[in-house]
């Protein structure tokens, strides 16, 4: 079955979870990591495609390596964002 994917939002997400396993004061919970996400999203381009679900981890690894400092930078904007001011009281995780 072929479907759309933007594979930026795949690539952000995974690079939000992996920037965060390193820091254990930020918030983690889904809410603020939505937030980051859509912060970064909103400053890089998408990245569509239409795949089937077994090609989808092709398209992720081609466009990772070209993208990887912007998304990094972004995302890193985006959770000093987010960690400044969330938008919920602050919990434990």
């Amino acid at each position: 079955m072929l479907r759309l994917v933007n594979v930026m939002e795949i690539l952000v997400r995974e690079t939000i979870d992996d920037i965060l396993r390193n820091y254990q004061e930020i918030c983690k919970c889904e809410r603020c990591k939505l937030d980051m996400a859509a912060i970064a999203l909103n400053k890089l381009s998408p990245s569509y495609v239409v795949t089937a679900e077994g090609e989808v981890l092709l398209r992720v690894g081609s466009l990772k390596q070209q993208n990887k400092v912007d998304i990094i930078r972004v995302v890193t904007e985006a959770i000093d964002i987010v960690s400044k001011k969330p938008h919920h009281l602050r919990e434990e995780n």
